[in-house]
């Protein structure tokens, strides 16, 4: 009864997964609207969880009461979270960029959510072996997918912008009327450095904790692996219903497969990791075979620099007593 329950959570964030990404995409495409159904897909995803979480405050019988606190909190923040996005919008007008501050406390709240949810799952599993063909993989790919979201802005601009200055954009005309500095809005106004830089500090860090919590260097590689695989396969539908697609992240794997090749959380793994995924993504921007959010290739530099002290960083944590604190408790 119990991995039935925890397996209605997968559903509930996998709808969110998929309406996030829809929603990223039909923003490129049209101006912003209450009810899209992007919208209603992430918000079935977000009422399918708050109904597990109520089955849980009535019973009191599928996880722990720090788990269950957690998600709690992560559903308040989240809907507190939509009138303040609203306002936003009413206040500064549409917004073109996943990076506004009300959309980070989205993307908070259902950080805290799937912490949460994860929380209770390795509890209740935590008699067995954590292995990635468990539902610790979906947990970290959800958590994977929340945290690199933001980049969404780039990987869907980058087409987008490709599109546009070459007179082909699939956008709408009151989306057209809206950019009058193209590079600038169709990015977001984020600047470019932002992308490789956020992507090896977020992937680097979730890496290394599960690696530090689970004992187990498979688990952050098959999550990387799902989530490209899901965002391959969001981007062939896109691309087959005329809708914006985007760049899929695939030199991410390079980080958690460093670790995983050399079976260690040093500093040598986050270097070749952060050397591997900046260099492929590079090459591939240059040349051109895909296209790219842009790159400049002083941003090696500080992609090296998070890349080495990632590990040296979360070393310092000590997750394992805090564990041991939390079993005892639970």
């Amino acid at each position: 009864m119990k991995m039935k329950y925890y397996r209605l959570w997968v559903v509930a964030f996998l709808l969110k997964f998929i309406g996030s990404a829809w929603d990223a995409s039909y923003h490129f495409k049209y101006l912003f609207e209450e009810y899209s159904i992007p919208h209603i897909v992430n918000f079935i995803g977000f009422t399918l969880g708050a109904f597990l979480l109520l089955m849980d405050w009535r019973n009191l019988q599928y996880m722990d009461r720090f788990s269950r606190n957690l998600i709690t909190i992560g559903y308040v923040l989240f809907l507190i979270g939509i009138p303040l996005d609203f306002s936003y919008h009413i206040a500064f007008g549409i917004d073109l960029t996943t990076w506004s501050p009300t959309h980070f406390i989205y993307y908070i709240a259902t950080d805290i959510m799937i912490l949460g949810v994860w929380s209770g799952y390795y509890l209740y599993s935590r008699s067995e072996k954590p292995t990635w063909k468990s539902m610790h993989t979906w947990f970290a790919m959800f958590l994977l997918e929340c945290l690199l979201f933001p980049n969404m802005q780039q990987e869907n601009g980058a087409i987008s912008y490709d599109q546009y200055i070459n007179g082909k954009s699939i956008a709408s005309k009151e989306i057209l009327q809206l950019i009058s500095d193209p590079a600038s809005q169709i990015f977001g106004g984020i600047p470019q450095w932002v992308y490789p830089i956020y992507s090896v500090l977020m992937v680097g860090i979730l890496t290394l904790v599960v690696i530090r919590i689970f004992r187990d260097y498979t688990i952050p590689v098959m999550a990387a692996a799902l989530y490209i695989l899901i965002r391959f396969i969001f981007k062939t539908i896109f691309f087959a219903v005329h809708y914006p697609t985007s760049y899929v992240p695939i030199t991410i794997l390079f980080i958690p497969l460093f670790y995983l090749l050399m079976k260690r959380s040093n500093w040598l793994a986050g270097l070749l990791g952060s050397l591997f995924y900046f260099g492929v993504l590079y090459a591939i921007y240059q040349s051109g075979i895909l296209i790219t959010p842009p790159l400049q290739l002083w941003e090696f530099i500080p992609v090296l620099i998070i890349g080495v002290l990632t590990p040296v960083v979360t070393s310092m944590v000590p997750s394992e007593s805090l564990l041991k604190k939390k079993k005892q408790t639970a």
